[in-house]
């Protein structure tokens, strides 16, 4: 992990945090299909179950989670990671290394490995477990299939519609919401937003006025 220069205020706040933060429920699951030709299933805990017991903890301390994922090419591949940031209101922050793999061309698998390396960069920064140990079944050849992750589920159409009606009523356009979804979601389609990403949006849009470029 990287600190800021100065990390008195953010090492104290992370202490109480952690001491603070309940291990979150598993609410999706894997299945393994091993070499030998048999499988078994262990369960986990996905992104939003992950935010769910770390919202209040860090909004109580005063910390934000800020990820970003990022393209870019390694030895003529095009690779994706995902870097991870705790930031304090003191100023001071704590961010992960980069965690990457090579790119999916398939946007909606891409967006599963972003939504992969976010669990696993937000769980390890913050000292959580969110699944039980596979037993490096990947790294030995066995397939290991992530339900609920690779493909995650779409907003309904008539979330989308509130989402934008909100934003009309409020003097913000299309061309906005559009922006402020590949700016601060890496998103191109409102339906692909999480449930936790499109209530913050909806809360966003509401509160944003006739300022949409803070939406």
């Amino acid at each position: 992990m990287i600190f800021s220069e100065t990390n008195q205020a953010i090492s104290k706040a992370l202490v109480v945090a952690w001491g603070a933060i309940e291990t979150p429920k598993h609410n999706a699951n894997v299945t393994v299909k091993t070499k030998a030709g048999g499988t078994y299933e262990f369960s986990y805990t996905d992104l939003e179950g992950i935010f769910d017991v770390l919202k209040a903890v860090y909004k109580e301390n005063k910390i934000a989670v800020l990820q970003t994922p990022k393209t870019f090419f390694q030895d003529g591949h095009l690779m994706i990671s995902v870097e991870t940031m705790l930031l304090h209101e003191s100023g001071e922050w704590v961010k992960s290394e980069p965690l990457s793999v090579a790119a999916s061309n398939n946007m909606q698998d891409l967006g599963g490995q972003i939504t992969y390396m976010k669990r696993y960069s937000l769980s390890a920064i913050s000292g959580i477990s969110t699944e039980k140990d596979d037993d490096a079944n990947g790294v030995s050849g066995n397939q290991v299939e992530f339900k609920n992750e690779t493909k995650p589920k779409k907003l309904s159409e008539q979330q989308v519609k509130r989402l934008f009606a909100i934003a009309s009523s409020h003097g913000i356009s299309v061309a906005d919401v559009k922006k402020a979804l590949m700016k601060d979601y890496n998103k191109t389609l409102a339906e692909d937003l999480t449930k936790q990403e499109y209530d913050e949006l909806c809360t966003r849009l509401e509160n944003a006025g006739k300022e949409p470029q803070h939406a």
